[in-house]
C-alpha cells in the first residue's frame, strides 16, 4: 500500500510550525483563499490536509566580538565580560551587566573621553548593540532593568553616543536597525513601570530633537521599527526565537549495546525542575512583548503624525487582520474568527486588552478619516468586545473609545449584524457586486438580528459587568445609537421594550449592585433607567414607523397606530413606575432618598411635557404608592414629596397635585397616630405610628404648624399623652419642640414630662434623650426643682460607687444637662457634694493605704462635666475645687505612676482650662493654698508623697503657678532650727566613741534617742524627711546652695544622723524607723559629702583668720562672704551649744577647710581652741582632733601638748574622774599619727603620764570607765615611746588589758569602746615585740593570758546580737590578735566554737574568720583521723560540727533568685550570702587530708541531712542563675573555678559572690560529687537538669578531669602506683583516659577508665581490655569495687587505681580474696580480709562481715552458716 501523501499533524500543529518559521517573513494574517462563488443550496467544501513542514530555527548570528577581530582589541577584562553577557544564565548576565557599569561606563564618566575606558568603549559598541536586543526583551526584570541603566548610561558619554549616531545613520542594516530600535522602543513602554521609565530617558535622547532641530529617528528608520512591531504583536514567539536563536544541538549520545545483543538507548536529559520554575511561560511572555509593541505603536502613531504621516495604507495589513483585533477580546476564540483552532491574542491578558483599547482610542481621536475604510471590522470587534469585558481596568479603558466610535458612526450595528464571520474566512470579494451589496445590507436591516445588543442586554443584566457607577450614565448614549429595527429583530419574545426593561431590572433581580457603598450605583441606575423610559417613549410616540416597531404591533401581526401606541406608553408607564416604588419600598433599590426625589421629580416634568396623559398616569402611580403608607422606610415618601415641592413650580401643575397629596398623606398619618394613642396599644406600635409623624416635622419643619388644625391635633396629642409618647419615642418630643415654635406650650409640655418622671425614675434616659439631641429650645428650665432630689440621691449614689456603669453614664448626662432639670439651688448642693467628695477622696489617697483610684476617675469626670457646663462659678467656689484638681493632675502621677493617664489628662484639662480664664486675684488665691497645701506634705510623714515627688512636680512648672521650693515648700531657717533643737543631740550609742574620738564617754551623754516621732514610708522622721528634701534640691541646684549656705548645716546633721543609723542600726536614736533602707542611707550620705565638698573647697586665703578673729571678738559678722559666714555660725552653735553633734558638725567643716590650711591657719585655729577650754571643752576636742588629723602641725602644738601632760601630772586622785578625764581627751585629741615624724612626748614626761595613771588606778579611790575607757587610747600612742623604757609601767599597761578584757564583752555595746581600744593596744604591742627583744620578753610572760581572754571573747557566740560597726571593728581587731594562735590554744572544739564568726555582719570579720577556721577544721579533722585509727572497737564517730550544720541549712535567697541583681548596689544582704558560702568552705576543708573512715563519717552524715540536695543546690545554682534559664545563668568563660583566694575576696561585690559560689560548687563535685548525683537522679524537671549537665560541663567538668589526670600522673612516689613492680599506668589527656596494665609471664591484663565529658555527674567507662589470669567473678567484684570507691565512695580515680592494683597484686601474691565482696582490698577502709571462719576457714573483711551481721540479723558465717562469735 503506497504511503499516504496526507499529513498526520493536526490543522493547530501545522499552523503552530508555520508562525514558528515566521522570521524574516511578512507578518501572519488570517488566510485568505480566492475561490469560486457558492450557488444557493450548495454546500461549503471541505478543506484539504496539507502538511506544511517545520522551518529551521534562524541560525545564530556570529558574535562581533570574533568576525570584527574586537576580542585582540578590547582588554581582557571588557572581553571577559562581554564574553559573559552571552552566557545564557541570568545571574551571569546581571553580574557581567553590573560590572559593566560599575568598572567601566562609570570609571569613563569619572575620567572623561581621554581614558582608556573611554576608548575601549567606543570600540565594544558593536558588541553592544549585537547584544542588547536580547537584553531589552529579557524575560527576567532585573536584567532589563540593569541593561536599561547601563543603556542610559553607555549613551550619554559624547564619545559612545557619536560613534552610535554613525553606526545607525551609515554602518548597520536594516535587520540590525530593525532589531535595535524596536526592542529599544518596546524597552521604552515596557510592561514594568520602573523599565519603562529608564528606558524613556535613553529613548528620549535620539527622539528628540537635536541643536539643528532633526532627530536620529527618519522615516526609513520609523519604517524598520513599525515592520519589528507588527511582527512582534503577531509573532511574539517568532520574533523571540528570532532574537534569542538556539544553539546548536549535540548529537545523540549513543546508546549502550549489552552483550546479549541488546540496544538500550540513552535516557534523555531533563532539565532540572528548579530552571522550569524559574522561566517565564510562554503566554506571559507573548502578553509582556505585545504589551510593549502596543504601547510603542502608540509612541509610533504620535511620531508619524510629529512627520506629518496621516496615511494608515502601510498599516492596513495589520489593522484589517482579524487576528489583530483579538487583543480586544477577553475569550478565547474570538467570534469574528470562526476557526476554533485560532485563539484570541487578548485571552487571558487583560494588560494587553487594555494596551490595544489605549491605542484604539488614539486611531479615533487622531486618525479618523484613515480608518473609515476599516469600520465594518471595527464594529464588529469593538461591539462584541465591549459588552463582554471581565476586567474592570479593561472596562475604564474601553468606554470612551466605544462611546468616541459610536458616536463617529451610529451605523455600527447594521454593520456588526450583516457581518458574517464565514464569508471573510472563505474570503469572498464583497467589491465585486454593488448591487448585491446594497440587497444584502437591505435584507441584514430586515432580517439579521444583533448579537452585540443582546450581549448589550447582558452587559445590563449583570450591572454593566460590575461598574455600575462609569457604565450606567453611558447607556443612554449606546441606547441613542442602537437602531429601533436592531431592537426590534434582536428580541426573542417579541416584545423589545419588555426585553430591554427585563434585562435592565434583571441587576436589581441578582443582587449585581451589591457592595459595601450601593447608594452611588442604585442611583446611576435609577437616572439611567429613568432616562431610557423617557427615550423610548419618546421614540414611541414620535409618530415614525420604523420606531413604532418597539411596541410589538410588527411581530402581533398588528399597525401601529397612535391609540396602541399611547396604550403601550402608558403601560409602560404604569408598570415601571410601580417596580421603581416596589423596589425602593423594599430597599432592594437602596438609593438616597433625596436623589430618589430628584430623579422622579425630574423624570415626572419629562413626561409632563411630553404628553399630559403620560405624566397623568405617572402620577396616579406614585400618589396611590404613597398613600398606601407601608413604606419600611419612614423618610422615603416625605422626602420625595419635599423633593417635588421643591423641584416643581408652584404655579404648575405638578405642584397642584403634589400639595393635594401632602395634605390627604398628613392628614391620613395624624389620624392613624391619635387612633393608636387612644388605644392600648403597645411602646412599638405607638413608636411606629408616631415616627412618621416626626419624618413629617424634619421633612417639612414648621410649615406644617401654619396649616392650624394640623398644629392644633398635634398640640393636644403631645401634651395629653406626653409620658407614652415620651416612652415609646423621646426623639418626638425633641422633633415636636424644636419644631414648633411656641415657647409658652414648650414650656408646658416640659413641665409636664418633669412632673411625670419624678414619679418614674427609669424614664429619665428617655427625658435625657431628648435633650441630648441638641435641637430642643435653650428656654427649657423646671420651675419647682421638680427633680433636685431625685438627681442628688442618684449623684450620691453615684460617687460612692454603689450603681452599675449605665446609671453612672445616665448622671454625668444630667450633669452635662443640667439647667434643663435642676434649679440653681439644686445645682449649687450638686457641687459641694462633689467638693466634698473630691477633697475625701484626694486625703485618703495621700494617706491611706491601697486607695483605689476607681473613686478617683468617677469624680474628676464629673468635675470636668460641671465645671464645663457651668461659667458662672465664683472665686470660692473654684479655689475650693481647683487645688485638689491639681493635686490630682500633676503631684499624684509623680507620687502613684500606676494612675490611669485618663484621669491625668482629665484633672490637667481641667486646671489649664480654668486657670487661663482666671483674674489676676484668683490665681494668686490658687497658688497660696496649694503652695500651703505641699508644703504640708512636705513635713507629714504620714502621707505617701514623697518630697522628691512635691521637687519632680515644681520642675514640671504647670500652668499658672510659680513654686519657688526654697521660699514656697520648704522650711524657714529658723523653722529649721526650732526642728533641730528639739532633736537629741548625743550620739544613740556609746560605741560610736570608739569609731570618732570626739564623742565623750558614756556618762555625759544626754536624752541620746527620742520617742513619739512619726516616720514616713522610707523610715524618716519629719526633720530627716525635709532635710533629705532640701539635700536632693540643693544638689540638683548647686548655684541655689551657695547662696543658702545656712542649710549646710542641717545637710552635715543629715549626715551624721545618717552615718549614726548605718553604724548601730539597732540603736534607734528616734530619728529613722526601724525598716529604713541601708541603701538609702549610704545614699544620703553620698549626697552630703558631694554637696558639702563642693561648697567648702571655694575658700579663699584669707578665710581662716577672718573665722578665728570673728569667733574670738563674739560679734555678729558683717561680711558679704557667704563660706565664712557659714563657718562663722557652725561655730558659735558649737560655742553655745558644745553638744556632740555641733561638735561633728564643726569637725565635718574643718576637715574640708583644712585640706588648704597652713601652719599660721593652723596656730590660729589652736588659738581658738585654747580659749574654748573652759566654756566648750567639747568643741576644744574636735577643733584639737581636726587640727592634729587633717591640718599641718601647728608650731606651739609642741607645747601645748607638754602643757596638757604636766597638767595631767597634777591631777589628784579624787579628781581623776572629772578634770583627769577631761586632760586625758585633751592629750589624745593632740596625738599625731604614729607614722608621722612628730613626736608625741618627751620620753620621761610619757613615763611620768603613765605613772600618774597608775597612780590613780592603784589609789582607794574609785575610778570611773570614762578614765578606763581613756587609757588605752593613750597607751596606744605611748607605747612606741615607752619601748625601750625599763619599769613597772609595762606591767600597769599589761594589768589594765587584762583588767578591761575580763570586764569588757561584745554583747554589752557600752563596752565596746574599751574592748577595741585594748585590743588596738594589743596589736600595736605586738608590732613594737617584732624589733624589741627585751619587751618580748615581757610580753611572752603575759602573752598566753591575754591571748586566751581574746579567744575567749572570740568564741562567745552571741545570741540576738544585732548589726553593730564598732562590734564588728572589735572582732576584726580580736581575730587580728589571734591569728597566730598558739597550738596550745586550738582543739578540735575550736571549730564549734568560732563558727558563728561566719555570721557576723562585717566582711573582714567573716574573711579573717574563716582563715582561723580553716586551720581549726584541719585540727578537728586530724583529730579525728587519729582517733579513728587507734580506735579498735568503733566508738570513735567524725561528727560535723553543730553548729556549721546550723549555718549550712539556711535559705536566703529569694525565690525570684539571685540572678536579678547585676549591680552592686542589692537590698538583700550579701555578708549573709559571704557568710554561707564560706561555712562551704570550713565544710569541705574538713575533707582535707582525712582518712577513708573520717570521709566515709562526713559522707554519710552530709546524706542523712540531705544537706545538698535541699541546701546547697537551691542556694548555689539560684547564685548562678541556673534556676532562671540559661540565658541568665552567670557566665564563666573568662574565670577559673578551680582556685579562688580568700586575701582577695571581695564579699561586698556581686560578681565576688558569684565566683565564690561558682569555686565552692567545683569543690562539692571534687569532694562529694555522689550527693551531687543524687541530686541529678531526682531531679524532675528535665529543662533544670539538661542545664545543669550543660553549665557543669562547659565550666567544670574540664577542670575536674584535668585535676584527676594530673593526680594519676603525679601520684605519690610511695603510694602502690608507683612501687608495684609489672605495672603500667597510661594517662591520654586528650581522650580523659586512663589505662593500667599489668604484666604476668608476659602476658597483660589491663583495666581502662574513661572520663565522659561531663564528669563527675555521670559514671565513668571502665573497659576490661585485657583479663588474663583471673576469673570472671573475681575480675567484676575488681571492676565493682573501683565503680563503688570512685562512683559511691566520693573517691577519687587515683583511689580506685590503687584499688585495683592492690587487688591484683595480692591475687597473684597468694591473698584470699573476702568471700562476701569477691575483693581483696575493701572499699570501704581499703583493709584485707582478716576475720576467718573458725569452721570453713575463709576469711572476711571486718566492715563485710559487720554488714552482713547487720543485715542478716544473725552472726553465722555467710558460707557455712556456723556461728562466728
Amino acid at each position: 500500500m503506497p504511503k499516504s501523501t496526507k499529513s498526520s499533524a493536526t490543522s493547530g500543529t501545522r499552523k503552530k510550525n508555520a508562525r514558528k518559521a515566521a522570521a524574516g517573513v511578512p507578518p501572519l494574517e488570517v488566510p485568505v483563499v480566492a475561490k469560486q462563488k457558492k450557488q444557493k443550496g450548495q454546500k461549503k467544501e471541505p478543506r484539504k490536509k496539507v502538511y506544511i513542514p517545520p522551518s529551521k530555527p534562524a541560525p545564530p548570528q556570529p558574535d562581533p566580538l570574533d568576525t570584527l577581530g574586537l576580542i585582540h582589541r578590547l582588554p581582557p577584562e571588557l572581553v571577559i565580560i562581554l564574553r559573559s553577557l552571552g552566557k545564557k544564565d541570568p545571574v551571569t548576565k546581571g553580574r557581567a551587566l553590573e560590572e559593566l557599569q560599575s568598572k567601566w561606563v562609570d570609571e569613563s564618566s569619572r575620567k572623561g573621553n581621554e581614558s582608556m575606558e573611554c576608548d575601549a568603549l567606543v570600540t565594544m559598541l558593536p558588541v553592544w548593540f549585537h547584544r542588547v536586543p536580547v537584553f531589552f526583551t529579557h524575560p527576567v526584570r532585573r536584567i532589563r532593568l540593569l541593561a536599561a541603566a547601563l543603556h542610559f548610561s553607555y549613551l550619554r558619554i559624547p564619545a559612545v553616543r557619536d560613534a552610535a549616531t554613525f553606526f545607525l545613520r551609515d554602518t548597520a542594516t536594516s535587520e540590525q536597525i530593525e532589531a535595535l530600535m524596536g526592542t529599544w522602543c518596546m524597552l521604552a513602554h515596557d510592561i514594568d513601570r520602573q523599565v519603562s521609565l529608564l528606558g524613556q530617558k535613553s529613548w528620549s535622547s535620539i527622539t528628540s530633537p537635536g541643536v539643528d532641530g532633526e532627530t536620529l529617528v527618519n522615516f526609513e528608520m520609523l519604517a524598520c521599527i513599525m515592520e519589528f512591531l507588527q511582527r512582534t504583536l503577531l509573532d511574539p514567539s517568532g520574533v523571540h526565537i528570532y532574537l534569542n536563536p538556539a544553539a546548536p544541538v549535540a548529537p545523540p549520545t549513543p546508546g549502550i549495546k549489552k552483550p546479549g545483543g541488546r540496544f538500550i538507548p540513552a535516557a534523555p536529559r531533563e532539565e532540572l525542575e528548579s530552571n522550569k520554575a524559574d522561566e517565564e511561560s510562554d503566554l506571559d511572555r507573548n502578553a509582556r512583548l505585545r504589551f510593549g509593541a502596543l504601547r510603542a505603536f502608540r509612541w509610533l502613531f504620535d511620531a508619524r503624525l510629529a512627520s506629518k504621516i496621516t496615511s494608515l495604507d502601510d498599516l492596513s495589513r495589520l489593522l484589517s487582520n482579524p487576528l489583530f483585533w483579538t487583543s480586544l477580546y477577553c475569550g478565547e476564540h474570538a467570534p469574528w474568527i470562526p476557526d476554533p483552532e485560532i485563539h484570541g491574542l487578548g485571552h487571558g491578558q487583560p494588560q494587553v486588552r487594555q494596551a490595544t483599547w489605549a491605542l484604539l482610542s488614539v486611531l479615533l481621536q487622531r486618525y479618523k478619516g484613515a480608518i473609515e475604510p476599516l469600520i465594518p471590522i471595527l464594529s464588529v470587534v469593538l461591539l462584541r468586545s465591549a459588552w463582554v469585558e471581565t476586567d474592570p481596568g479593561v472596562r475604564n479603558a474601553l468606554f470612551q473609545p466605544v462611546l468616541i466610535f459610536l458616536k463617529e458612526f451610529p451605523n455600527a450595528w447594521i454593520l456588526e449584524g450583516a457581518y458574517e464571520a464565514d464569508k471573510h474566512e472563505d474570503g469572498d470579494d464583497s467589491d465585486s457586486d454593488s448591487e448585491e451589496l446594497e440587497t444584502k445590507t437591505s435584507l441584514t436591516r430586515k432580517e439579521h438580528s444583533s448579537e452585540a445588543y443582546r450581549e448589550f442586554l447582558q452587559f445590563l443584566e449583570l450591572g454593566c459587568a460590575g461598574s455600575p457607577v462609569d457604565g450606567y450614565p453611558m447607556v443612554l448614549v449606546v441606547l441613542s445609537t442602537i437602531p429601533s429595527s436592531v431592537i426590534t429583530a434582536s428580541s426573542r419574545t417579541g416584545m423589545p421594550l419588555d426585553d430591554f426593561f427585563t434585562s435592565f431590572w434583571a441587576a436589581i433581580n441578582g443582587h449585581a449592585l451589591s457592595s459595601l457603598d450601593r447608594k452611588v450605583p442604585s442611583a446611576s441606575f435609577l437616572s439611567s433607567l429613568l432616562e431610557c423610559l423617557v427615550f423610548f417613549l419618546r421614540r414611541l410616540l414620535s409618530g415614525s414607523q420604523d420606531h413604532g416597531v418597539l411596541s410589538g404591533s410588527v411581530s402581533d401581526g398588528l399597525v401601529p397606530n397612535n391609540t396602541r401606541l399611547q396604550d403601550v406608553a402608558d403601560e409602560l408607564v404604569r408598570a415601571q413606575f410601580t417596580r421603581i416604588w416596589e423596589e425602593l419600598k423594599a430597599r432592594h433599590l437602596r438609593t438616597d432618598e433625596n436623589d430618589v426625589g430628584k430623579l422622579m421629580a425630574s423624570s415626572l416634568l419629562s413626561l409632563h411635557r411630553m404628553n399630559i396623559d403620560l405624566f397623568t398616569t405617572a402620577w396616579n402611580t406614585v400618589s396611590s404608592a404613597i398613600l398606601s403608607q407601608e413604606d419600611e422606610s419612614l423618610s422615603l415618601t416625605p422626602t420625595v414629596l419635599r423633593m417635588f415641592v421643591d423641584t416643581f413650580e408652584p404655579k404648575d401643575f405638578p405642584a397642584e397635585v403634589t400639595r393635594t397629596l401632602i395634605s390627604k398623606y398628613v392628614q391620613e398619618t395624624v389620624g392613624k397616630c391619635e387612633t393608636v394613642l387612644a388605644s392600648d396599644a403597645t411602646s412599638a406600635g405607638i413608636s411606629k405610628n408616631i415616627s412618621v409623624v416626626i419624618t413629617l416635622m424634619e421633612t417639612f419643619g414648621s410649615h406644617l404648624f401654619q396649616h392650624t388644625d394640623f398644629a392644633v391635633r398635634v398640640d393636644n396629642m403631645f401634651v395629653n399623652n406626653a409620658l407614652r409618647i415620651l416612652q415609646a419615642s423621646p426623639q418626638a418630643i425633641s422633633a415636636f419642640m424644636s419644631r414648633r415654635n411656641d415657647e409658652d406650650l414648650c414650656v408646658e409640655l416640659w413641665h409636664v414630662l418633669l412632673v411625670d418622671v419624678s414619679q418614674q425614675i427609669d424614664m429619665l434616659s428617655s427625658l435625657l434623650d431628648v435633650i441630648s439631641a441638641d435641637i430642643c429650645p435653650k428656654y427649657l428650665r423646671p420651675e419647682d426643682g421638680e427633680l433636685d432630689g431625685v438627681i442628688e440621691h442618684l449623684f450620691i449614689e453615684v460617687l460612692n460607687g454603689d450603681v452599675s456603669t449605665c446609671r453612672s453614664d445616665l448622671v454625668k448626662r444630667l450633669i452635662q444637662a443640667q439647667n434643663f432639670f435642676l434649679s440653681e439651688n439644686g445645682q449649687d448642693i450638686l457641687f459641694q457634694t462633689l467638693v466634698s467628695s473630691l477633697s475625701s477622696t484626694v486625703d485618703d489617697i495621700l494617706y491611706t493605704t491601697n486607695a483605689p483610684f476607681t473613686r478617683l476617675a468617677t469624680l474628676i469626670e464629673f468635675t470636668r462635666i460641671m465645671l464645663s457646663k457651668n461659667y458662672e462659678l465664683t472665686s470660692d467656689s473654684l479655689a475650693s475645687v481647683l487645688p485638689n484638681v491639681f493635686i490630682v493632675g500633676y503631684l499624684l502621677p509623680v507620687t502613684f505612676p500606676t494612675l490611669e493617664t485618663p484621669i491625668i489628662d482629665t484633672a490637667r484639662e481641667i486646671w489649664n482650662l480654668w486657670v487661663s480664664k482666671a483674674d489676676i486675684e484668683l490665681q494668686s488665691v490658687l497658688s497660696g493654698i496649694i503652695k500651703e497645701k505641699l508644703k504640708e506634705l512636705l513635713q507629714d510623714c504620714s502621707t505617701y508623697t514623697r518630697p522628691e515627688d512635691i521637687l519632680t512636680l515644681s520642675g514640671h512648672k504647670p500652668k499658672g503657678i510659680d513654686i519657688t521650693p526654697l521660699a514656697d515648700v520648704f522650711p524657714t531657717p529658723s523653722e529649721f532650727d526650732t526642728m533641730i533643737n528639739s532633736l537629741p543631740s548625743d550620739p544613740p550609742d556609746p560605741s560610736l566613741a570608739f569609731i570618732e574620738s570626739i564623742i565623750p564617754a558614756i556618762s555625759e551623754f544626754e536624752n541620746p534617742t527620742i520617742s513619739g516621732l512619726e516616720f514616713d514610708s522610707r523610715g524618716y522622721s519629719p526633720y530627716i524627711r525635709v532635710t533629705s528634701a532640701l539635700l536632693a534640691y540643693l544638689g540638683d541646684n548647686r548655684s541655689i546652695a551657695k547662696e543658702n549656705m545656712w542649710a549646710l548645716r542641717h545637710m552635715l546633721i543629715l549626715g551624721q544622723y545618717s552615718n549614726d543609723a548605718l553604724r548601730v542600726p539597732a540603736t534607734s536614736s528616734g530619728l529613722f524607723g526601724p525598716d529604713v533602707s541601708r541603701s538609702e542611707l549610704r545614699r544620703l550620705l553620698g549626697k552630703v559629702h558631694q554637696l558639702s565638698t563642693y561648697l567648702l573647697s571655694t575658700g579663699d586665703d584669707g578665710l581662716h583668720s577672718q573665722v578665728v578673729s570673728a569667733c574670738i571678738s563674739a560679734r555678729a559678722t558683717t561680711s558679704s562672704d557667704a563660706l565664712m559666714s557659714f563657718v562663722v555660725d557652725v561655730v558659735d552653735h558649737a560655742k553655745r551649744e558644745d553638744t556632740v553633734r555641733d561638735a561633728l558638725v564643726l569637725r565635718s567643716v574643718l576637715k574640708h577647710l583644712f585640706a588648704s590650711a597652713s601652719k599660721t591657719d593652723s596656730d590660729q585655729w589652736l588659738n581658738l581652741a585654747r580659749r574654748l577650754e573652759k566654756t566648750a571643752p567639747q568643741t576644744t576636742v574636735a577643733i584639737l582632733a581636726s587640727i592634729t588629723e587633717f591640718a599641718p602641725e601647728p608650731l606651739r602644738m609642741d607645747r601645748y601638748r607638754n602643757e596638757i601632760a604636766s597638767d595631767i601630772l597634777g591631777v589628784p586622785t579624787n579628781k581623776a574622774n572629772t578634770t583627769g578625764v577631761v586632760l586625758l581627751r585633751r592629750l589624745a585629741a593632740t596625738a599625731p599619727d604614729p607614722e608621722s615624724d612628730v613626736v608625741f612626748l618627751p620620753q620621761q614626761r610619757a613615763v611620768n603620764v603613765v605613772k600618774t595613771c597608775q597612780a590613780w588606778v592603784s589609789s582607794d579611790e574609785d575610778i570611773d570607765e570614762d578614765v578606763e575607757n581613756m587609757m588605752p587610747l593613750l597607751f596606744i600612742h605611748l607605747s612606741p615611746i615607752l619601748q625601750n623604757v625599763a619599769g613597772n609601767h609595762w606591767e600597769f599597761i599589761f594589768d589594765v588589758v587584762e583588767n578591761n578584757l575580763e570586764n569588757c564583752s561584745f554583747a554589752d555595746s557600752a563596752t565596746l569602746t574599751m574592748l577595741g581600744r585594748s585590743l588596738r593596744l594589743i596589736l600595736a604591742i605586738q608590732d613594737l615585740v617584732l624589733t624589741n627583744k627585751p619587751l618580748r620578753a615581757s610580753w611572752d610572760e603575759r602573752k598566753e593570758s591575754i591571748l586566751a581572754l581574746v579567744k575567749n571573747l572570740v568564741s562567745t557566740k552571741l545570741d540576738n546580737a544585732d548589726r553593730s560597726e564598732p562590734r564588728s571593728l572589735c572582732r576584726e581587731l580580736a581575730l587580728a590578735v589571734i591569728q597566730g594562735l598558739p597550738d596550745t590554744l586550738m582543739n578540735e572544739k575550736t571549730l564549734p566554737e568560732m563558727c558563728h564568726l561566719l555570721t557576723d555582719s562585717s566582711y573582714e570579720v567573716q574573711r579573717m574568720g574563716y582563715s582561723l577556721l580553716h586551720k581549726a577544721a584541719r585540727k578537728r579533722t586530724e583529730y579525728f583521723v587519729i582517733e579513728s585509727a587507734v580506735d579498735t572497737e568503733d566508738n570513735v564517730s567524725a561528727e560535723l560540727p553543730a553548729e556549721l550544720l546550723a549555718i549550712l541549712q539556711s535559705n536566703f535567697v529569694s525565690a525570684e533568685g539571685f540572678h536579678d541583681f547585676e549591680s552592686d548596689n542589692v537590698e538583700i544582704d550579701l555578708s549573709e550570702v559571704s557568710g554561707y558560702l564560706l561555712a562551704w568552705m570550713i565544710m569541705f576543708d574538713l575533707f582535707i587530708d582525712a582518712s577513708i573512715k573520717v570521709r566515709s563519717h562526713y559522707f554519710n552524715r552530709m546524706r542523712s541531712l540531705g544537706i545538698m540536695g535541699d541546701f546547697f543546690i537551691p542556694n548555689v545554682f539560684d547564685i548562678l542563675g541556673l534556676f532562671s534559664g540559661k540565658r541568665k545563668a552567670f557566665k564563666l568563660d573568662i574565670w577559673a573555678v578551680d582556685d579562688f583566694f580568700i586575701d582577695h575576696f571581695e564579699p561586698e561585690s556581686v560578681l565576688g559572690i558569684r565566683l565564690l559560689a561558682a569555686h565552692i560548687y567545683h569543690r562539692a563535685l571534687l569532694t562529694v560529687p555522689a550527693l551531687i548525683r543524687a541530686w541529678i537522679s531526682d531531679c524532675s524537671d528535665r529543662q533544670l537538669l539538661l542545664r545543669v549537665v550543660d553549665y557543669t560541663a562547659s565550666y567544670f567538668s574540664p577542670g575536674i578531669i584535668r585535676a584527676e589526670l594530673a593526680q594519676v600522673r603525679q601520684a605519690d612516689p610511695s603510694s602502690e602506683l608507683h612501687t608495684t613492680e609489672n605495672l603500667v599506668i597510661k594517662v591520654s589527656p586528650s581522650a580523659g583516659e586512663v589505662t593500667a596494665s599489668y604484666t604476668v609471664d608476659d602476658q597483660v591484663l589491663e583495666l581502662s577508665l574513661r572520663l565522659p565529658n561531663d564528669w563527675p555527674l555521670h559514671r565513668l567507662d571502665i573497659r576490661d581490655t585485657k583479663m588474663v589470669g583471673v576469673s570472671e567473678d573475681k575480675w567484676r567484684a575488681w571492676v565493682l569495687g573501683v565503680q563503688q570507691i570512685v562512683w559511691q565512695q566520693n573517691g577519687r580515680v587515683v583511689d580506685g587505681l590503687t584499688l585495683f592494683t592492690k587487688n591484683v597484686a595480692l591475687h597473684f601474691a597468694g591473698q584470699v580474696e573476702c568471700a562476701i565482696c569477691y575483693s581483696i582490698i575493701s572499699v570501704m577502709d581499703s583493709s584485707l580480709p582478716q576475720k576467718p571462719c573458725k569452721t570453713c576457714k575463709n576469711r572476711f573483711h571486718a566492715s563485710c562481715l559487720y554488714k552482713w551481721f547487720k543485715s542478716s540479723h544473725s552472726s553465722s558465717c555467710p558460707l557455712c552458716r556456723s556461728d562466728m562469735l
